[in-house]
């Protein structure tokens, strides 16, 4: 039986071929990490010593806090760290961790809100189909019987209430919590939004946790029957250490070290380049094409005629009009369905086949009374046509 984790699982529902390489291939990234996993890292680390720190009674001050969270930032630091954000430094990163710790500390000194049980803890869950499941909590705490389950989050984005109860990571934490400590007759899961400054709460029940992990199992079970890991690309792409082997990045991963005169006489840079101009001239020429029609039409029209003439070829010019069915979800559209269902005409037009229902309009195949109320609901459409066929001048 494997181990399996919230990033793990994560990892696939994102990109079923990031799993493989990371889990199945073990293969290495290009990148360590971006830079806000590692600024959120150095935040945790910070946070962590606090509060050991407060444990033994020994209260940091602000300034040794930041003292700590400078140096495990040069501690850890490589060129190697990848910023996807333009115009954002990794000083102003620096700051921005050096922020949520500031405000942090204002609001939680002297770091006495609940008893301290656990920081950054490790270990695991047995699932009932004999698979693990890894428990790492930020922070681990209690008042009483009622335990908290403390997650630090330096996301630019706000996690609103919605999105905490749905969250699956720490709601799989309080099923450990409750397994361990048979005292706890409540677990409160609490988020810290560090950029925010603000705290969002989530309690579930034991029905619904009994839920989550049969829906966890269920996932591990498609990750482990799964016989081909597809890419899927999102936005997250920009942060993925894989992109030099990855079908969807690794020509451009190819490309953009190269010189500016070589990029141009890459074979495939050039076979896009052209296609680009190509399909840009057909646009321009099917537009072309249309303005023509349309002067051959009111030419057409002007002589009474239905074919013009050319040096080898002819044009027929066509006008007709036909009846259009109303768009999906539209007003009329609803109306007229409700209307030929309640003359039990339904069947007769598969499901308001376009062709069906003008077919049956054209022949007076209904009562006169329905033609009527469903011509009202159809658009009036005039076509026109030009087909162009060869013709010589003897």
């Amino acid at each position: 039986m494997a181990t399996y984790s919230h990033s793990r699982l994560n990892t696939f529902e994102t990109c079923p071929l990031q799993y493989k390489y990371r889990y199945i291939d073990r293969i290495k990234p290009d990148i360590d990490t971006g830079i806000e996993a590692f600024m959120g890292s150095r935040v945790h680390e910070a946070l962590e010593e606090l509060y050991r720190r407060a444990k033994c009674c020994r209260i940091m001050t602000f300034d040794q806090l930041i003292i700590f969270y400078r140096k495990q930032w040069r501690k850890n630091w490589t060129d190697n760290v990848k910023i996807v954000k333009e115009n954002i430094t990794k000083q102003n990163y620096r700051r921005m961790g050096e922020k949520f710790l500031e405000d942090y500390y204002k609001r939680f000194k002297p770091f006495n809100e609940m008893k301290i049980i656990g920081l950054e803890t490790q270990d695991r869950l047995t699932l009932p189909d004999g698979n693990q499941y890894h428990v790492r909590i930020d922070k681990l705490g209690c008042k009483g019987s009622t335990y908290f389950v403390c997650d630090y989050k330096t996301n630019a984005g706000m996690k609103d209430q919605s999105s905490a109860d749905a969250d699956r990571q720490l709601a799989m934490y309080s099923i450990w919590v409750k397994n361990k400590f048979s005292d706890a007759k409540k677990v409160i899961l609490r988020w810290h939004m560090l950029a925010f400054d603000k705290e969002v709460e989530s309690v579930r029940s034991d029905k619904s946790l009994v839920q989550l992990q049969n829906e966890i199992m269920k996932a591990i079970k498609k990750i482990e029957s799964a016989t081909e890991f597809k890419p899927n690309k999102t936005a997250l792409c920009k942060w993925c250490g894989y992109q030099s082997i990855c079908p969807h990045w690794k020509h451009l991963h190819k490309v953009e070290e190269l010189e500016p005169e070589e990029f141009k006489k890459e074979d495939g840079v050039k076979l896009v380049n052209e296609l680009v101009k190509l399909e840009e001239l057909k646009k321009d020429t099917v537009a072309k094409i249309e303005h023509i029609k349309e002067q051959l039409f009111t030419y057409a029209k002007q002589l009474n005629i239905d074919i013009v003439f050319g040096s080898n070829h002819k044009a027929t010019i066509k006008e007709s009009e036909s009846l259009k069915v109303p768009a999906k979800n539209s007003k009329e559209r609803i109306a007229l369905e409700k209307l030929i269902q309640k003359y039990n005409k339904w069947m007769e037009v598969s499901t308001l086949d376009s062709y069906a229902i003008k077919r049956i309009i054209k022949q007076d195949s209904w009562s006169k009374d329905l033609i009527a109320k469903a011509r009202k609901l159809l658009k009036e459409e005039t076509t026109q046509q030009v087909r162009i066929g060869k013709f010589k001048i003897n």
